[in-house]
């Protein structure tokens, strides 16, 4: 083993449960968290001093993001809203919003809260922009919020760095009430965990999954309760772009149907969390789609195979492995399509293992990923992701296929490298190199703004 690692608290910083989609949430997060900062309260606190807030309130909210975060949040429904998109209803949404909710504070939403928000964004009082001045990574956010308490007039200031949840900055007006160190330093117990995982090669990861403490068992069964349950909602009616509800069909008994009848359940429950649907998914590395491709694929397979609960069930646990590993190498947020690079591969890895497979099938599982998917880009967080669920989930049970008849992609394609690992890292220096596509995505979706 590279060293000591906590499986409990790894699996736990992985696995995280959301409403809606973890870009706009964050931003709320942001907001929310500046919001309570003004009247004093630090990360780690209970109790929220500031309550009852109204939008009369507010002077203003201004947000500053990477193009990551704008392009996802941009186009998405949110959650207990009337259908309402996008990145300023998220901002104007989490000044009423508890941050110690998290991923989950959307929960919070009713119809006063969005009636607040839209005053808000009616009066003027929200501003986003896309800053490439803040630090230069991927996933940033910066929320400034200023309102009044009596004849008290406080501004609050919160950034979050790296993760969707991890707030590295308070402001109390102008005096710095809070700083944290970014993810890469390893300050905290569950970061030297991921940077164990992150060095990790891949015959650690399915050593790791034959013993699985049962706490992890259980995170894990809830994993795939959760997400079951949201993929169920999209196949019983056709919601968002209803991609999983008119492909359904396919007999999941049959090898040929089948990678058929997984890409129409998983592409459901991308339909439904897009689609802003009021459950929540369990997400994996930051991502609620990246937590459906990583589960319900395998358990798809799985079950359609008779395979027994606790092989299916390290298969899971192999799956958010590896959609973690990657994500540590090529980032929390990034030009190429999530799904497709990190939780697609994991799950391929996952179903090969389901299959049987040894390290070198779920090694060739990795490549025939690789080869096929890696152009698959992220044009932000909306509907059509189901789409790209459909195709990652369907290449993921085919690659598993070919993985387990030891059909092997050259090293000399392409970006596929000798080993998955290296294959891996290729990844991630084709996702570095980027940047500018997420530019021109922002540029086309805000000339179709002004259209």
């Amino acid at each position: 083993m590279s060293g000591p690692i906590n499986l409990e608290r790894l699996f736990q910083a992985i696995l995280k449960p959301a409403l809606g989609c973890t870009e706009p949430v964050a931003v709320a997060l942001a907001v929310g968290s500046a919001v309570q900062a003004a009247g004093g309260w630090l990360v780690g606190q209970r109790d929220l001093p500031v309550t009852g807030l109204r939008a009369a309130d507010i002077q203003e909210i201004t947000v500053r993001v990477t193009p990551c975060i704008y392009k996802n949040a941009y186009a998405i429904p949110i959650p207990n809203t009337p259908g309402l998109k996008g990145i300023y209803i998220s901002a104007a949404l989490g000044a009423f919003c508890n941050p110690l909710l998290e991923l989950e504070l959307f929960n919070q939403v009713d119809d006063a809260t969005v009636g607040q928000a839209r005053w808000l964004i009616d009066q003027g009082r929200v501003s986003v922009t896309v800053d490439e001045n803040l630090p230069p990574v991927d996933l940033y956010i910066e929320a400034v919020v200023r309102f009044q308490r009596g004849s008290d007039n406080l501004t609050g200031g919160c950034s979050i760095q790296d993760r969707h949840t991890h707030i590295v900055r308070l402001l109390a007006g102008d005096r710095e009430t809070y700083r944290d160190q970014p993810v890469a330093t390893g300050n905290r117990p569950a970061d030297a965990d991921l940077e164990i995982l992150r060095q990790m090669p891949l015959s650690e990861m399915v050593a790791l999954v034959a013993e699985l403490p049962d706490p992890v068992v259980e995170l894990l069964r809830r994993t795939i309760a959760l997400n079951m349950r949201v993929c169920e909602a999209g196949l019983t009616e056709p919601l968002g772009l209803g991609a999983g509800f008119h492909g359904a069909g396919g007999d999941a008994g049959n090898q040929v149907d089948l990678p058929h009848h997984v890409s129409s359940v998983a592409a459901a429950g991308s339909d439904a969390r897009m689609s802003g649907f009021p459950l929540e998914v369990m997400s994996s590395a930051g991502s609620g789609n990246q937590g459906i491709i990583a589960t319900i694929p395998v358990v798809a397979w799985a079950r359609s195979a008779g395979l027994p609960e606790d092989r299916l069930v390290r298969a899971v646990a192999l799956a958010h492995l590896v959609t973690m590993h990657i994500t540590l190498h090529v980032g929390y947020l990034s030009a190429l399509c999530g799904v497709a690079i990190k939780a697609g591969i994991g799950a391929a890895c996952g179903i090969t293992y389901a299959m049987g497979g040894d390290v070198t099938d779920i090694g060739r599982a990795v490549k025939i990923m690789a080869a096929t998917l890696s152009g698959m880009i992220c044009d932000g967080a909306k509907p059509g992701c189901a789409l790209k669920v459909s195709s990652s989930a369907d290449m993921a049970t085919r690659a598993a296929q070919l993985a387990m008849k030891q059909l092997e992609v050259s090293a000399d394609d392409g970006i596929v490298a000798l080993t998955p690992e290296a294959t891996i890292r290729n990844l991630a220096e084709l996702s570095r190199s980027m940047r500018a596509v997420d530019r021109k995505i922002i540029e086309i979706m805000d000339e179709k703004a002004r259209r």
